[in-house]
């Protein structure tokens, strides 16, 4: 997969992908993440999973919120009915 960059024209291109557990504080997520070489950061938090995980960014105090209901993880039980 190819990436656009904020740079104009600049594209990078992912080498692979890894479903990672990850911790902000106290709440753990989970998601999938694209393995970029040469990014300036280890991991970037993109937009899907703040999508899928309803965080929002708080620039005015450079923090993350959480609503801790979508933090908890269910298990459900799949059963096919024949």
């Amino acid at each position: 997969m190819e990436f656009g960059t904020a740079k104009e024209g600049e594209i990078v291109s992912a080498i692979g992908r890894v479903t990672l557990n990850f911790y902000i504080g106290d709440y753990r997520f989970s998601d999938e993440f694209m393995v970029i070489e040469g990014l300036s950061n280890g991991v970037l938090i993109g937009a899907a999973t703040l999508q899928k995980w309803q965080l929002k960014l708080d620039f005015e105090h450079d923090e993350i919120i959480i609503d801790p209901r979508v933090t908890k993880l269910w298990l459900l039980e799949y059963r096919r009915l024949i």
